[in-house]
């Protein structure tokens, strides 16, 4: 079984939740036994492969032109669509109205991808109500959620003690950029006069410089992006993890967070409570009043390990590996 899986051409620079996805899902793929490439760029001659798999129909633009290729040499293809409507967002965000219209001259494109791919495999049932919702008759769905690395699960502090001197913080991973809200973060912590760490890339340079604005003069610590092992000593040297985005799906930070100890605060938009159920705090990511009673209820909270326990349980890249070689199998004997 020769797969392969075509990605956007900045997913190994711009990390983002498609990329860890994309990684993980060949890295336990191959230890099952399949054939598994990357590209991320076109591909003259698909005809080595016997499927080729996509992933991530927001930024479609070079999906699509994936999609088209696959069919002119008649692969067939399997759709990761990684999908949520972004109406809210946009009201929130977008000023000159620019994104909101390239969002709806882009939606043929994925209407066309959705009609001609052989299966679709959203992370939530939510998603899928979200796909029929915008698009009608889909294809045939099969849902693969979203998952974490056990590795998280034995993280320890002493690392991140160590390099940068704090213990017992509220932490948020994840890119710096209005979609995932760290200013109204930040605001909460500092009525609530909480430590903040916010780790991960710069996204939007201005919302950046408003974020470290709001934050002057107060002890939030920007840290960019982390390799595997640092990041899980910052999981468990954080007392509670929050990602207040205006949507996610479900937020795999949340779920390595969860491995690593800490008490989660979520975003209740997008597909969040269908793995994080009645185990994590909600808040809307429009209210920073609703932000700061979700992070002092958590900060609060004594963490039982139930929601380590179910993201053991479900939510592994083994699961979705095995869940997703399945898929495969169903069009090779099909």
């Amino acid at each position: 079984m020769k797969v392969l899986f075509q990605a956007r051409i900045n997913y190994n620079k711009a990390i983002a939740g498609d990329s860890v996805q994309i990684d993980k899902t060949r890295e336990y793929l191959q230890k099952i036994g399949a054939d598994v490439t990357i590209h991320n760029a076109a591909v003259n001659n698909l005809k080595d492969f016997d499927i080729i798999h996509l992933f991530n129909i927001m930024p479609v633009t070079e999906t699509y032109g994936f999609f088209q290729d696959a069919r002119r040499q008649k692969i067939p293809v399997v759709l990761s669509t990684i999908y949520w409507d972004p109406a809210e967002f946009l009201k929130e965000s977008d000023e000159n109205g620019k994104f909101g219209l390239w969002w709806r001259e882009t939606m043929p494109q994925r209407r066309e991808i959705l009609n001609g791919v052989r299966y679709i495999l959203p992370n939530s049932k939510m998603e899928l109500d979200s796909l029929k919702k915008d698009f009608g008759v889909l294809p045939p769905a099969y849902i693969i959620p979203n998952a974490a690395d056990k590795y998280f699960a034995f993280a320890r502090p002493e690392r991140f003690i160590r390099k940068y001197r704090m213990k017992d913080f509220i932490l948020g991973v994840g890119r710096i950029c209005k979609r995932k809200n760290q200013l109204r973060l930040i605001q909460a912590a500092k009525r609530l006069k909480l430590p903040l760490v916010l780790i991960g890339p710069l996204n939007d340079s201005s919302y950046y410089r408003e974020c470290r604005q709001e934050s002057a003069g107060y002890p939030v610590t920007f840290i960019d992006t982390l390799n595997h092992h640092e990041l899980a000593s910052a999981y468990a040297a954080a007392r509670v993890h929050a990602l207040v985005s205006w949507y996610d799906t479900p937020g795999l930070v949340s779920l390595e967070a969860a491995l690593a100890g800490c008490v989660i605060v979520s975003t209740n938009r997008g597909c969040t409570r269908e793995y994080l159920e009645d185990l994590a705090h909600y808040c809307d990511p429009g209210d920073v009043g609703s932000i700061m009673k979700a992070v002092q209820n958590a900060w609060e909270t004594k963490n039982n390990n139930r929601l380590r326990d179910r993201v053991l349980r479900d939510f592994t890249w083994e699961k979705a590996a095995a869940a997703t070689f399945a898929v495969y199998q169903k069009i090779l004997t099909g």
